[in-house]
């Protein structure tokens, strides 16, 4: 886990709370497996969890390049990646291929996944000077601030959250453009647990969801 509100935020007595939170305690617990709760940038989990160093991770996209590595439990709900830039900068953003004519690279989130469009223009050298590849948010923000990017893509529902709650989203803004929309995942590590483990897992899933108990956890924090 790491910082990442309004899925999951940490209490200054290093309490977690969220969505995220409620989500894998909800599916641990009925598959009655104990765990601990490991901070650590997001990127930098998803090659932990390649390697069988952690065994789970939330909020995973579904690509070809990652089924042979992960396990996915899902879906949990969908996901849109929005273009977050300052309010008093004008792009004029209507498809995708509109963020190739900004004066400024785009950061994005080391290994994270934005849809085939956006994958396409990351594996093109031609390219390579439009991206910003960065650990986590706090910088992206702060390359915002310092305008050295034009802005950042980000999920639509973080960046709404830290409009209204978060400073450091003063001015922020986002067009009305999706650049990507698709269902996230539980990934877990198909190095560190079994397939008996994961059919466990898979089936307590099913039964949170038949209970209606996963929709009621979303519902409570939307």
């Amino acid at each position: 886990m790491e910082h990442f509100s309004p899925e999951s935020h940490k209490s200054h007595n290093d309490e977690w709370f969220g969505i995220d939170i409620d989500l894998t305690k909800a599916l641990l617990n009925e598959a009655d497996c104990n765990f601990n709760i490991l901070e650590t940038p997001w990127a930098r989990a998803l090659l932990m969890l390649a390697r069988g160093e952690i065994d789970l991770m939330i909020n995973v996209s579904k690509t070809p390049e990652r089924e042979p590595l992960y396990y996915f439990i899902g879906p949990i709900r969908n996901e849109e990646i929005v273009f977050a830039t300052y309010k008093t900068v004008e792009h004029n953003l209507t498809k995708v291929d509109d963020i190739l004519k900004l004066d400024k690279p785009v950061a994005i989130q080391r290994n994270a996944y934005y849809g085939e469009a956006i994958q396409r223009l990351i594996d093109n050298e031609k390219y390579t000077e439009l991206f910003v590849h960065v650990p986590n948010n706090d910088i992206k923000l702060k390359l915002l601030e310092r305008g050295r990017i034009s802005g950042f893509l980000e999920a639509k529902r973080h960046v709404i959250h830290g409009i209204n709650n978060d400073e450091k989203f003063s001015n922020v803004w986002f067009p009305p453009l999706i650049f990507h929309k698709n269902p996230v995942y539980f990934a877990l590590s198909k190095q560190s647990v079994d397939e008996q483990l994961i059919n466990k897992i898979f089936n307590s899933f099913q039964r949170l969801l038949d209970q209606g108990k996963i929709n009621e956890i979303i519902s409570k924090h939307q």
